[in-house]
């Protein structure tokens, strides 16, 4: 009798050289997290300004540093407004981020179209497993001592495909996060060595910046030891600090939509072969009563 093993899966190596020649054909899978960021943003401005502009009026008109209850709580309902855009921003961020990857894997093609389809599909599925997302999180700063530290690394690495078993697998909420804990331990290397991969070379890029702005801390620091006064950094160095700065974020912010594909690519890989190993395995045998 022959034994079917399932095929041998694609390496880490693979599976992300594959995803990043996904990610030149469809880089539009990248202007979620832009649009994303930038209302985020605008909105926290447009918020902070107002703030500054009320309580300013309300200070002036009433000779007081007080503010009035009415105009309290219009800042109160304010802020609860913005939290509640920002995480109506953030889901749809997340699903159309990893939606447009699921389609580029699908077909080697996607839109914005596919982005917001996933949104209004499976934004409700992200919200419960935001939730379990935040309840784990406590977990592990609360057992980062006892654990040396190792739960805050065990947290990102557990939790890799909750959302690609959402947008892609169709799963619930915290069903997601069990698969990915599943996945996980199946496949505990190579889900190592792309979250190692993956996440080194976004916190690379994201220190990026920080070349950037050490110059310009540096000449602000004083001439002679002792001495308190700041100096004023030239302005070309400010500008090229700006840039710099900017430049690393955009990137980060870049690359996060391949990070999204080579998540989605490795999870759909995973997926189908543990499908592929359970129908070959052979029926259990039936003892008779």
């Amino acid at each position: 009798m022959s034994t079917v093993l399932p095929p041998a899966p694609p390496g880490v190596d693979t599976i992300l050289a594959r995803s990043w020649a996904l990610f030149k054909r469809g880089w539009i899978v990248a202007l979620p997290p832009f649009i994303g960021t930038v209302l985020i943003m605008t909105c926290v401005i447009v918020y902070v300004l107002a703030l500054a502009t009320l309580g300013i009026v309300a200070v002036a008109a009433r000779h007081s540093e007080t503010l009035s209850p009415a105009l309290l709580g219009t800042l109160v309902i304010g802020y609860v407004a913005l939290l509640i855009l920002s995480v109506l921003v953030a889901l749809w961020m997340y699903a159309a981020m990893f939606g447009m990857a699921d389609a580029l894997w699908e077909r080697g093609t996607t839109s914005l179209a596919d982005g917001f389809t996933a949104f209004r599909t499976r934004g409700g599925a992200l919200f419960v497993a935001g939730i379990g997302f935040i309840g784990l999180a406590i977990l592990a700063v609360v057992l980062a001592l006892p654990t040396l530290g190792l739960a805050l690394l065990a947290f990102p690495l557990f939790t890799m495909y909750a959302v690609p078993a959402i947008v892609s697998g169709g799963r619930g909420g915290f069903e997601a996060i069990g698969e990915s804990f599943r996945l996980v331990r199946s496949y505990f290397v190579p889900s190592l060595i792309a979250v190692l991969v993956l996440y080194g070379i976004w916190y690379g890029v994201s220190f990026l910046g920080s070349f950037a702005i050490v110059p310009l801390e540096m000449a602000t620091l004083p001439d002679r030891p002792g001495d308190v006064t700041f100096r004023v950094p030239p302005p070309s160095l400010i500008v090229g600090a700006g840039v710099g700065y900017v430049i690393s974020l955009v990137v980060s912010i870049a690359y996060s939509g391949f990070v999204a594909i080579g998540l989605t690519g490795l999870y759909r890989e995973l997926t189908g072969r543990a499908a592929f190993t359970e129908a070959a395995a052979p029926p259990s045998a039936v003892l008779p009563g």
